[in-house]
């Protein structure tokens, strides 16, 4: 049976235990990887008081946004933008990226949330651009078939030339930009990129006919993640910091518990394929480690996947 596997973007191997979250951490290298788009609406529709209440505020902001951006009072509009971003992920912590574990880390993340927003609002080549999105996306008609709604074809493509096109322009301007020089580390473009494509394609998968699908995965590079289910050797053993009972695949190096959402650390050390001198794995094991010894590059996660 074929289905949506999530691979991650650093070492390639695929999403082995059950998620509780919508971002999709590596159970071998403990990077942040992808998202879920069915689980984010799982988590937005569990709880329809919570839900209500934050689409009865977002009412509120999008009001005095709308007054301020009137004024072109673009300093309150920013302290405006603060406020809701902050609220949005108070509201909503399953939708904060797990790299974003520290509060300082929180505050930097909401702030470029914030100035970002801003100033896609008031520059008028982006604000054109959401403009010319929007457009494209009110043209695609839509038919009824075998029970079934589809897209129509060549409208869809249209649109979804556009925005491919225009998703890597926003990424390319929003990373070079120096003030934003964290989100590297706190979502790198690569991940991020990813992540924008990845759920894009899960929502419209479900409206386009299979011949559409295949163009669609091809022309945004997830063909390869629809494959036949993976079945692994593993061991289960306690989280770190919650106790809650992990799953971790044989060859594993760090782990998030869905729990607590914590990344564990699995191995600490590994010996090096040629002397074997034992060294310590560092941040990302994903990444070739070179031996404090000898000099060997080691690849610790193997592309048996």
């Amino acid at each position: 049976m074929k289905i949506k596997k999530f691979n991650c973007i650093q070492c390639g191997a695929p999403k082995i235990n059950p998620y509780a979250s919508p971002y999709i951490v590596c159970d071998f290298c403990g990077a942040f990887t992808d998202i879920d788009f069915e689980q984010g609406l799982d988590a937005w529709n569990k709880n329809p008081k919570r839900t209500q209440k934050y689409t009865e505020e977002k009412v509120n902001y999008e009001t005095a946004l709308a007054q301020l951006f009137g004024k072109g009072d673009k300093n309150n509009y920013l302290k405006t933008q603060f406020a809701y971003w902050d609220f949005y992920y108070q509201m909503y912590p399953e939708y904060l990226p797990p790299s974003i574990q520290t509060e300082e880390q929180y505050k930097l993340y909401i702030a470029i949330c914030a100035d970002s927003s801003t100033n896609a609002a008031f520059d008028e080549k982006w604000a054109e651009k959401a403009r010319k999105q929007t457009e494209l996306q009110q043209k695609i008609s839509y038919h009824f078939e075998d029970g079934k709604t589809y897209a129509d074809t060549d409208a869809f493509f249209e649109m979804n030339a556009f925005f491919i096109q225009n998703t890597k322009d926003s990424f390319q301007e929003f990373y070079t930009n120096p003030k934003y020089q964290i989100m590297h580390e706190l979502l790198p473009p690569d991940v991020h990129l990813k992540m924008k494509l990845s759920m894009y394609v899960q929502a419209w998968i479900p409206y386009l006919r299979a011949i559409d699908v295949h163009r669609l995965l091809q022309q945004t590079g997830f063909s390869t993640e629809y494959i036949e289910l993976q079945t692994v050797n593993g061991k289960n053993q306690s989280c770190t910091f919650c106790k809650e009972e992990l799953f971790i695949p044989e060859g594993s190096y760090k782990i998030l518990c869905e729990h607590c959402l914590k990344i564990n650390t699995v191995q600490s050390f590994f010996n090096c394929i040629s002397c074997g001198m034992k060294n310590e794995i560092t941040e990302s094991p994903a990444k070739p480690m070179n031996c404090i010894s000898c000099g060997t590059e080691n690849r610790l996660i193997k592309g048996w996947f």
